[in-house]
Order: C-alpha cells, then sequence, then structure tokens
C-alpha cells in the first residue's frame, strides 16, 4: 500500500481541527491549497488497505492521545511558541522525541504532538502555523522516518500491528506498550525542555 506522508499528516491533524470544531481549511496554505508536485506523485486513490491505515492510525493516536495529549499540549504550551521560535520548537521536541531510536509509538507521538501543536496555535490566535507545522511534520517523516517505516514493513505493518484486526490481547498489550512508550516520551520531553530553559 502507498500513502504519501503527507496525506497521512493532512488526515490526523483534519481530524483533530474537526474535532475541536476548527475548519480544517487551516491546514490550506494562501496558495489556495494546491499540492505540490511531489504531494501529488506521492498520493494514490484511496482503498481499503489505505483506509484501513488510516482507521489504525486514528484508533492509535486517539489511544495514545488519551493517554498523552494533555501532557503534549502541556509542552507545546510551556513552549512559548511564536512564529518566530515555532519551527525551532517543533524541532526540538522531535530531537528529544527521537532521540533514543524510531519506533511506532513514538511516530505516533510525532502525530499526536504536531496536532497538539497547532491546537495550542490556533488556541493562541497563531492559525497561520496550522500548514507550517503540518509541512514541518511531512519533512520530518519524509527525511528521518520513512525508511526506517520501509525498513519495519512500512503502513502495511503498523497497519497489522495496530489495525482494527487486533486481537483482544494484543489490544491489552498494546495499551501496556502505550504506557510505557508515552510516560518515557513525555517525560523525556519535559526533562529536555526543562534542561533547556
Amino acid at each position: 500500500m502507498q500513502c504519501s506522508n503527507r496525506e497521512l499528516v493532512e488526515f490526523f491533524i483534519s481530524y483533530k481541527l474537526s474535532q475541536k470544531n476548527h475548519p480544517t481549511s487551516l491546514l490550506r496554505p494562501t496558495n489556495g491549497g494546491q499540492r505540490t508536485e511531489r504531494d501529488l506523485a506521492q498520493s494514490l486513490p484511496a482503498y481499503n488497505g489505505i483506509e484501513a491505515l488510516k482507521s489504525a492510525l486514528l484508533d492509535s493516536g486517539e489511544q495514545f492521545g488519551f493517554l498523552f495529549t494533555q501532557s503534549f499540549r502541556d509542552v507545546a504550551s510551556h513552549l512559548s511558541i511564536t512564529p518566530d521560535t515555532a519551527q525551532q520548537c517543533f524541532e526540538s521536541v522531535m530531537e528529544e522525541l527521537f532521540r533514543d531510536g524510531i519506533n511506532w509509538g513514538r511516530i505516533i507521538g510525532l502525530f499526536v504532538f504536531g496536532s497538539a501543536m497547532c491546537l495550542d496555535c490556533i488556541d493562541s490566535n497563531m492559525s497561520e502555523l496550522v500548514p507550517n507545522i503540518a509541512d514541518w511534520m511531512t519533512a520530518y517523516l519524509d527525511d528521518h522516518i520513512s525508511l526506517w517505516i520501509q525498513r519495519n514493513g512500512g503502513w502495511d505493518r503498523f497497519t497489522e500491528i495496530f489495525g482494527k484486526g487486533m486481537s483482544t490481547r494484543s489490544s491489552g498489550e498494546s495499551l501496556k506498550r502505550w504506557l510505557f512508550v508515552g510516560v518515557a516520551l513525555v517525560t523525556g520531553l519535559l526533562v529536555g525542555m526543562l534542561m533547556t530553559d
């Protein structure tokens, strides 16, 4: 299954914006939301595999977010984000998030943090940063994470692990894994931020 990272980022952020009754049009830059040639080349029409991936992404993001969204929003608000510092803040959090390596939980953390940062920017009257954050998320996935995803079975493997087809037992194990990964991530992010202050 092929799906561009941009498509997944926009899908996830759009979902999070709509949950808070924010217009998804905030994702579209002032150029009318035209996609780049790279985005168009990487994006394929949706079919069941892509829909299953999106469903798994939302489900795992919800599970992760249920446990840690407030912590990520606290991190985002603690960073004192301004239009001038937003990209540096995002990159610092990504460095800390992936400092000890890449795994599926941390990749979900990228989506959850990025969407939390978008919501924090909207709440702080900086909605113009939303498309930028989507760009940074996509670039980080493309430049730092894509190779790992390919080497670890691609998004197909993610869908197998976190999709609706998981057994109840796997779901319980998954929750424990999220708890462990999430606590480590949030602790690492908070410690990292406090050390930079």
